[in-house]
């Protein structure tokens, strides 16, 4: 595995972790393995859309 790869590797598991707690499960479809994902509200977008905003300024 290349440096590059390590690296988006590194960071897509990041990722997954911080939204994770996200991801509900739906017990209807419990067989299907498939779900939905809970919506984090207004506030906390605007927070990851600024925070994104500062990292790529910086």
């Amino acid at each position: 595995m290349t440096m590059a790869e390590n690296k988006f590797l590194k960071e897509a598991i990041k990722q997954g972790l911080r939204m994770q707690h996200r991801f509900l499960a739906e017990p209807v479809l419990a067989r299907t393995g498939k779900g939905y994902m809970k919506s984090e509200g207004v506030a906390t977008l605007q927070r990851i859309k600024a925070g994104m905003k500062k990292s790529r300024s910086a």
